[in-house]
């Protein structure tokens, strides 16, 4: 009866429980300042937790006396080299994603500013108003295509040797 009044007069049940819950954390050394000396003067105060207190501090004091496995040095070894393959897989995937991008805006940005240029020498300003089939028009038109298909074969070029590249590893 007592230990329940005097639980009552210095926290609510939500809190007890809440400081219960943090005994272990507190016992293994892992919480703030703050929450640190809220549980140990809640300890002081309640036999409960104390005693509860005490076993977590007991187990954690056995826990820090286990020795700690070390990975043997091949395994470390492996490791990091998986790491670095994998740090310079995503390194290359990245380049070959901006040097697509780079060539599509190329091709783009030259179809773009070609037209007008190819139009305006051929046939004069007022022909970029006129939509017939003309000669300048099939050449533009072949030169598009061409410029289009090179950027198809480097793309090609480029999956084919990131995917030889990922089975060589």
């Amino acid at each position: 009866m007592s230990e329940s009044s005097n639980m009552s007069k210095n926290l609510s049940v939500t809190e007890h429980n809440k400081i219960r819950e943090m005994l272990a954390l507190a016992a293994a050394d892992a919480l703030e300042p703050n929450e640190s000396e809220l549980v140990m003067q809640h300890v002081l105060t309640c036999p409960q937790c104390s005693a509860e207190m005490e076993q977590w501090q007991y187990l954690s004091r056995s826990l820090r006396q286990l020795p700690t496995p070390q990975p043997s040095p091949e395994l470390v070894q492996r490791t990091c080299a998986r790491a670095e393959a994998r740090i310079m897989d995503e390194r290359e995937h990245a380049w070959n994603r901006r040097v697509m991008i780079s060539l599509v805006l190329f091709a783009w940005a030259l179809t773009l500013t070609s037209w007008p240029i190819v139009r305006l020498v051929s046939g004069g300003l007022l022909s970029l108003l006129d939509p017939r089939l003309s000669q300048s028009w099939l050449g533009f038109a072949g030169f598009t295509s061409l410029v289009w298909l090179t950027g198809g074969i480097a793309a090609i070029l480029l999956a084919r040797h990131q995917r030889r590249e990922r089975s060589l590893a």
